[in-house]
């Protein structure tokens, strides 16, 4: 009796130990499955596959914090995809905008109120700003032949350079270099083997010269 009691108790020990042994085996398999799947995804995702596709010249228009809105330049090129819908999209742009009177007129107030004597009279005059922009744009778009849009995220590099008759050659004269962060959605559109157009905004937060921005222009793809 207490033989069988015993063979039912190692019986029933091994069983267990079996179901155990089956669900770690199980547990495992969809780990490494689970690593293969990331690995495969990752795979995906390669610097090696960018080259220059497409390169294009834009037509700019800005408007930016303090200053009325301004026509510009600007340059881009298509470096491919990085992975599935994601492409690389170096960029520069150029414009010129007259500030805003009342912003003017603000700092000239706050340079009286550092004057010494005070109640100075300050008359800056007209004054404008040259934007200078290099960025980088990771962008997200749809498969088409004819006609795609893309949604993007950028990172920006300013130099911002303010002119005028009564700041030159002072140190209100010197450039400035700041970094923003921007957010595009666009539409383009392939036509011919070889040419795209494209229309986009794009909206950008950066120090003293956040802005949005609409830019049309033509790309030759290579």
């Amino acid at each position: 009796m207490r033989r069988m009691r015993a063979g039912r108790v190692v019986g029933a020990y091994l069983a267990r130990r079996r179901r155990s042994l089956v669900v770690s085996a199980l547990f495992v398999g969809a780990l490494l499955g689970a690593s293969d799947a990331a690995a495969q995804s990752l795979e995906e995702y390669d610097y090696e596959n960018l080259g220059l596709r497409a390169i294009g010249v834009d037509v700019v228009w800005a408007n930016a914090k303090d200053a009325e809105g301004s026509v510009g330049f600007g340059i881009r090129a298509d470096l491919g995809m990085l992975g599935p819908h994601i492409r690389v999209v170096p960029r520069f742009a150029f414009w010129k905008a007259d500030i805003e009177e009342q912003a003017v007129n603000k700092f000239e107030q706050n340079l009286e109120d550092l004057c010494t004597p005070p109640d100075c009279n300050i008359d800056l005059g007209d004054m404008q700003r040259n934007y200078w922009v290099l960025g980088l744009d990771l962008q997200w778009i749809l498969s088409s032949p004819l006609i795609a849009p893309y949604l993007g995220v950028g990172a920006d590099l300013y130099i911002l350079d303010d002119s005028g008759e009564a700041i030159k050659g002072t140190f209100l004269d010197d450039a400035v270099v700041t970094a923003g962060l921007s957010a595009v959605g666009g539409l383009q559109f392939d036509p011919g083997r070889r040419l795209r157009l494209y229309v986009d905004v794009r909206g950008t937060l950066v120090t003293s010269a956040s802005n949005v921005a609409v830019y049309a222009g033509v790309a030759y793809r290579f």
